[in-house]
């Protein structure tokens, strides 16, 4: 059999070695993919599902997406691999959500593969590192998945000047906008939001062709009723803010989305800080 440092001198090129995460052993990594700042959902769990029985949980995680396919060399069962991960990710501290063979797993469409596992490192009582890992027989060889994401790695920058929101309209469609404040419960703007508000009238006074959606979200705090319409004025106090700062109000199409399009858990503060957001979409 090959040496580990063989095959792994067969990886694809510029593939990394995550900090925490090592190399699989006499394994080749066939992709990678690695993102400072991106979004994947993720199986964190398991839940109740619909008929009563558990199912897995899934979650959109934010941060730095790291992700590597493997090619694992002859003889090496999918089961192994999920138990070799099991046992170093222990000692690394990770905690495990869900692992087993997918037959035996409440997996309900959500996950594929023979084996799947999910993993889980908490720092300071928060998660920090999430791993969800998927091998299964190809035929003439082990395939395996892993996909790890460290949840808020990117703090926001350019994303709160006019340059940076029209950079992230035209690479992604639609940025959230965070530093309009609200009173709680309220549509009214509170003052400390005008410098994020004035970027928006720069943005659209510099682009003048320019149309958006001024969409409005909130956390899961409240009835959804209560949310829906709250989102609503939210997102019209923008368009009329904007308005009065000669924008005209043509360009600017006021939606709500309340509780329902949540970027990351609705579980703590600052999950609900993120979900409460205006986001602009061309």
């Amino acid at each position: 059999m090959p040496s580990s440092a063989a095959w792994n001198e067969k990886n694809v090129k510029g593939a990394k070695e995550h900090s925490i995460i090592k190399f699989y052993p006499q394994a080749r990594v066939t992709e990678y993919d690695e993102k400072a700042f991106d979004s994947v959902e993720l199986v964190t769990g398991t839940q109740p599902g619909g008929d009563g029985e558990p199912e897995a949980k899934t979650e959109v995680i934010e941060g730095r997406i790291v992700r590597y396919v493997y090619e694992h060399k002859p003889g090496t069962s999918a089961f192994e691999i999920l138990r070799q991960y099991e046992a170093a990710l222990g000692k690394a501290g990770f905690v495990k959500l869900l692992a087993g063979r997918v037959d035996k797993l409440p997996a309900h469409g959500k996950i594929g593969g023979e084996v799947f596992g999910a993993f889980r490192l908490d720092r300071d009582g928060k998660p920090a590192v999430y791993t969800n890992l998927s091998a299964s027989d190809q035929g003439d060889w082990i395939e395996s998945t892993l996909t790890i994401a460290e949840p808020d790695q990117m703090e926001q920058k350019l994303d709160a000047d006019a340059d940076g929101f029209y950079k992230a309209l035209k690479d992604k469609g639609r940025v959230a906008v965070y530093g309009i404040n609200f009173d709680t419960g309220k549509a009214t703007i509170r003052p400390d939001s005008e410098a994020v508000l004035s970027e928006i009238r720069k943005l659209l006074a510099d682009h003048p062709d320019l149309r958006l959606k001024v969409e409005g979200h909130t956390d899961n705090v409240g009835a959804p009723a209560a949310n829906q319409k709250l989102s609503e004025a939210r997102a019209a106090a923008v368009v009329a803010w904007l308005g009065r700062q000669g924008i005209k109000p043509d360009r600017l199409t006021p939606a709500r989305f309340g509780d329902t399009k949540p970027i990351v858990d609705n579980t703590t503060e600052e999950g609900r800080t993120k979900n409460r957001r205006v986001e602009l979409a061309r």
